[in-house]
Formats: structure tokens, C-alpha cells, sequence
């Protein structure tokens, strides 16, 4: 495939005119599409300037972009509806793939899906592909984009080259996309499937070999967690946790619900990542700066009952470097001993440091063309918070994908795999993908909650301890309806903002609410976080 230009922007949403299909770009020019077929559509894909340049210049440029509407999908006589699973492998009979096939190109590994990669069948995969994205194949509305509805198919593009410029052209789910920004972001060096030749440079700190994780970090369906006991899994999770109001507490009259803005993203920055297997060790000298699992007992770190768990499990239990660095912060690093290790040696580097700025970045752009910047005073940025759900529809879409691109991204660390032959098996080996690094999830998730806990900590000092707590979701109890008692008090290390880290509004209940909860064994963080909308 010849280089392409880029002129037309990164993508195009296909829609079925009068008299044939309209390409509507991201800068909202439409452009008539001469194709009534799946073969004349990617030969007008290849002789259009669609295209965007790398999110850095070592990196490979990202695939354009075809978008189908329902009446493009119909026009073009692809199927309703997405094959079934065993349909939609590569090497499948199915016939739309019979006819990729006939016309000289092939879907990558995945095969179909509601997103397919399309590349020539003497191409790159990684460098010669068109991304189809069919929305009658459950495309954009219903995988956590969560875009409005009616949108115009010029609307859809405008508001996907907006998620472009500020991220990266769409190749799936945001979480898909932001798992891919990391690979973008420190790209290893790559030469052509084909031809051989060196089409990027890479950068130091890219990860560029697959690698198993340690069998206490294996996800559940993992190979090497196919005969493993619970307690031999790693214990960091987030917080769950919730208590009955103390004495003292019971005749304050209100609760009320604040929720810490990306919570996994926004300590990611500090977490050290090494390319390279772990190895196994007995009685290793506890190393902050050592990425790896420490099977360690952390229940002699002391805790205050009005607070949660500061780590997960009991007793002796694998957690990951971030977790055993709390607690060396809290009794001192001589006093803990761990039994074994799975430890990563080599050079380490805030792998994740560029794409927490990039998406800090993009999140206050989005946030700015809302009416709500960082200089706010409390009281207006509360009241502009207030009034975000009438706010435009479609910068609110880009806010929720946004988040969801970079929460869903530590999801996709450590995925099962997606491919058609190996959706079904009920163990499976490691995805051969650098980036599938279920330790590197399992460390920001144990750094996420240490940070939780040590603001919880500081807070309590003036008095307030937390009532309940669910991931990045925490209930207090108040005098006020206002969260500003809990931020204002002068040990409170909560900050009402919109960065990553800081803290915004939920809910307010009255605390007769809060105990019915706890009457019926429910954790009232985590009713609040599932039934209050995010912004």
C-alpha cells in the first residue's frame, strides 16, 4: 500500500444519500463515496488522503477510520447483524469473509467484530489497515462510548475527530484506545512484516516483549492460574468497606458522597515498570524501587477501626511493590520480611508518565469548553459542577469517553484474549502482546488504594473518619449538606477540583438513609457510585 496523505482527517462516517454514500469527515466537509460494495470501499479507502500523523513521530500513524451507519451497512450489503462467534474467525467460511478474502485482504487475528481491522494480504497488519466500525454491530453506543443517540452522521465525525485530536484515532472502546495510547505513547521500534523494513524507531522504556506474568499476578483463565488456591492470587484490590455510624456520628444529620476523579489514573504516573519477566527469590530484602510480588504479612501494620483496611487480604498474602511501600512508609522498612518473590530486575521508568499527562491534558480541554477550569474558586466550581448535566451533549460524551478511556485501560492489561479461537478455551497462555501486563494493572490498582488510605488517614485527624468506601466513591457523615465541611476542615488532605486525584460531588442522603443501608447489608458507597450519574 502506497504512504497515505492525511488531508482528509483521520476518519469518515459513511451514511446512504440519494444517489450513493456520503462521507462525512471529521472537519464536517462531506465527500461522495462512489462504492456499492465492501471492495469498492477500501479501494476508495486507499485512494483517499485519510489518515492521521503518530501521537509522537517514532510511532507508527494510526489506521483511518470508516465508520458505518445503518443505511451505509445496507447500502454496502454487509450483514444486520455481527456473525456469531465461531463465524467470526479469520480462516472462518463465512461469507463476508470470503469475500475480504477474493478481493486480496484479511482481517487481523481478532477477525470480525463490531470494530475490524482490514489490511491487504501482502501488507503490515500494523501499518497497512483500515479500521470499519459498524454500528449496527454494537459500535459507538454500546461500548462505553456513550454518545447521544440522534446524532447526524456529521455530528458523529465532528465529535469523533474531536476524540482524535485529544487522544488518538478510535480502534475500538476508549478503553481499547487508551490501552493502545500506551504503546503510542513509548513505541518499540517496528520493521515491516513483509518487506522488512524499519518504519519506526522506538524509544527508550517501550515494552517490546511479551512476557508471562508471575502465577500469584495470572488473571483468573490465565494458564498459570488454572491450578492455583485463592490465597496464592495477589491480594491488592480496591477498597470495599462500609461501618455503622459511631456514637458521636449518630446525630449528625446528613451523609454525603464524594468521589476522588480517576482514581487509578491519577498515581499511574509514579508506578515503575521494567520490560522484562520476574523471577522467583526467597527471602528477598524488601526494594521500593523493585517492581514484583512480595508474599508478605502485612497484618501487623497498625490500623484505626474507624478506618478501612489499608491492604487487602490477611495474613500472608502476595501484593504487589506499591502496597508493600505503604506499609515500609508506615512501621519502616526493616520490620518487613517477605517470604518469596516475584520480582522484576533490570532498568525501570514511570512507563506510564507521558500517557497520564496526555490524558490529564486532554480531560481539562474537554473540561475548558464545558465552562470549568482548574483558577475556579470552590464556590463557582461547584456550582459550574452542578449545572454540567445540561451542559452540551456531546462535550459530556467526550468527557465520559474520556474516562472511559483511561479506566477501562488498566482493564485491558490484563484482558482474556479476544480472538476467535481462543474466546472459548477455558485456559489460555499469555496474549504475544508487550502491553498485556496484568502486574502493571495490579500495581497502579495497589498504588491507587495506598494513596486512598493515606488521604483518609490525614482527614480523620480533624475528626472525620469515612463511612463507607467503594473504589473512588466515599461517604461521610456531616452536620451539613455541604462537602466543604469535609474539605475545609484544616487536616483534610481531600480537594475539591478537577484534576486527577481531586475530589467532586456525588450525593447527599440523610444519615436515617445511610443506616437503612447498613440494615440490609449494603455497602451505601457502592449503591450511591452505580446509581448517581458521573460526569
Amino acid at each position: 500500500m502506497k504512504a497515505r496523505g492525511i488531508s482528509d482527517g483521520p476518519l469518515a462516517v459513511l451514511d446512504a444519500g440519494p444517489s450513493g454514500l456520503i462521507a462525512y469527515l471529521a472537519d464536517g466537509r462531506p465527500r461522495a463515496c462512489p462504492a456499492d460494495d465492501l471492495h469498492g470501499l477500501l479501494a476508495w479507502a486507499v485512494n483517499t488522503p485519510l489518515g492521521a500523523a503518530p501521537v509522537r513521530r517514532e510511532a507508527l500513524p494510526p489506521a483511518p477510520l470508516l465508520v458505518l451507519t445503518s443505511t451505509a451497512r445496507a447500502r454496502l450489503a454487509l450483514p444486520a447483524d455481527l456473525p456469531d462467534t465461531p463465524a467470526r474467525h479469520p480462516r472462518s467460511n463465512h461469507p463476508l469473509l470470503q469475500q475480504v478474502r477474493a478481493i486480496g485482504w484479511q482481517t487481523d487475528a481478532d477477525g470480525l467484530g463490531p470494530w475490524t481491522r482490514l489490511h491487504p494480504s501482502t501488507g503490515d497488519p500494523a501499518c497497512d489497515s483500515i479500521r470499519l466500525a459498524a454500528t449496527d454491530w454494537g459500535a459507538l453506543h454500546h461500548d462505553a462510548w456513550n454518545l447521544p443517540e440522534q446524532l447526524t452522521p456529521g455530528e458523529l465525525a465532528a465529535t469523533l475527530g474531536q476524540y482524535t485530536a485529544l487522544v488518538r484515532t478510535p480502534l475500538g472502546p476508549p478503553g481499547a484506545c487508551g490501552h493502545q495510547l500506551m504503546r503510542d505513547l513509548r513505541p518499540p521500534a517496528h520493521r515491516h512484516a513483509v518487506t522488512g523494513a524499519l518504519l519506526s524507531v522506538g524509544v527508550r522504556g517501550a515494552l517490546t516483549m511479551p512476557v508471562d506474568p508471575a502465577p500469584c499476578e495470572a488473571p483468573p483463565g490465565h494458564q498459570l492460574a488454572s491450578h492455583r488456591s485463592e490465597r496464592d492470587a495477589l491480594a491488592d484490590t480496591d477498597i470495599d468497606w462500609w461501618r455503622h455510624p459511631a456514637p458521636d456520628e449518630a446525630d449528625r444529620a446528613y451523609v454525603v458522597c464524594l468521589a476522588v476523579n480517576l482514581l487509578h489514573l491519577a498515581g499511574s504516573n509514579e508506578i515503575r515498570v521494567t520490560d522484562g519477566p520476574a523471577h522467583h527469590v526467597h527471602h528477598p530484602p524488601f526494594d521500593p524501587k523493585r517492581p514484583g510480588s512480595w508474599l508478605i504479612d502485612l497484618s501487623a501494620v497498625p490500623s484505626h477501626p474507624m478506618l478501612p483496611p489499608a491492604f487487602a487480604g490477611t495474613g500472608l498474602a502476595w501484593h504487589t511493590t506499591p502496597a508493600v511501600a505503604y506499609a515500609a512508609l508506615r512501621v519502616g522498612a526493616e520490620q518487613l520480611k517477605p517470604v518469596q518473590g516475584w520480582l522484576r530486575s533490570g532498568p525501570t521508568g514511570p512507563y506510564l508518565a507521558p500517557w497520564y499527562d496526555h490524558l490529564r491534558l486532554a480531560r481539562l480541554a474537554v473540561l475548558e469548553r464545558l465552562g470549568i477550569n482548574a483558577t475556579m474558586e470552590p464556590p463557582d466550581l461547584l456550582a459550574a459542577l452542578a449545572d454540567l448535566p445540561e451542559a452540551d451533549s456531546l462535550q459530556r460524551a467526550l468527557l465520559h469517553a474520556l474516562h472511559a478511556t483511561a479506566q477501562d485501560a488498566f482493564t485491558a492489561l490484563a484482558q482474556p484474549p479476544t480472538q476467535p479461537d481462543q474466546a472459548a478455551l477455558t485456559t489460555w497462555p499469555t496474549p504475544k502482546e508487550p502491553t498485556w501486563r496484568p502486574d502493571l494493572r495490579a500495581a497502579v490498582i495497589a498504588n491507587a488504594r495506598a494513596n486512598l488510605h493515606r488521604k483518609l488517614a490525614r482527614t480523620s485527624r480533624s475528626g472525620y473518619f469515612p463511612l463507607a468506601v467503594a473504589g473512588d466513591h466515599i461517604v461521610y457523615a456531616t452536620r451539613t449538606p455541604h462537602l466543604t465541611e469535609i474539605t475545609d476542615t484544616p487536616c483534610s488532605d481531600f480537594r475539591i477540583g478537577i484534576s486527577p486525584g481531586h475530589v467532586r460531588p456525588i450525593a447527599v442522603r440523610p444519615l436515617h438513609w445511610y443506616t437503612a443501608r447498613c440494615a440490609e447489608g449494603t455497602n451505601p458507597a457502592q449503591l450511591l457510585k452505580d446509581t448517581c450519574p458521573s460526569w
